[in-house]
């Protein structure tokens, strides 16, 4: 049987989850030279340089030695979201369901980055990859058509130093 408490990551989702708050999340994305990226994920890294041009992200992973730094906006709906919505490999939501993971917003309450998804069992880089990247897509794609370039912008932002 495997022990979560062991794992040192799991934390109590908050009691103040009604109102929309904001968590920065940092991805730490492998320096592997193939990416296997879905094709969802793919749809929406190529909807984002038709917006913003200049949001290179593998560019900017590059500059900043593989991270990504972007944010997730936590609200209710997220809190109930189960993470088959992330649409993760076999491997990747096993780790996550063996590790306590239920929801999408007990994940975004549990880790500060991608370094604390290393401390599952079984859980590896490409692994790491597909889970941030799908954090980042699924965000993405909650985020109003309005407001999807302030939302870029914002990770840019994030992104500058």
């Amino acid at each position: 049987m495997y022990d979560i408490r062991n794992l040192n990551i799991w934390k109590v989702s908050s009691l103040d989850i009604f109102r929309c708050r904001d968590k920065v999340l940092e991805a730490d994305v492998s320096k592997r030279k193939e990416t296997i990226m879905s094709d969802k994920c793919q749809a929406v890294f190529d909807e984002i340089l038709s917006l913003v041009p200049t949001a290179n992200f593998a560019e900017i992973k590059r500059r900043r030695g593989g991270k990504l730094r972007f944010p997730i906006y936590i609200n209710k709906s997220l809190m109930e979201t189960d993470l088959d919505a992330l649409e993760l490999s076999v491997r990747s939501s096993n780790c996550l369901h063996r590790a306590g993971y239920r929801t999408v917003g007990e994940l975004v309450e549990a880790i500060e980055s991608s370094e604390d998804l290393k401390k599952i069992r079984n859980c590896g880089a490409k692994s790491i990859d597909e889970i941030m990247e799908q954090l980042f897509c699924y965000q993405y794609g909650l985020v109003d058509k309005g407001r999807k370039i302030v939302y870029i912008n914002k990770v840019l932002e994030l992104n500058r130093a």
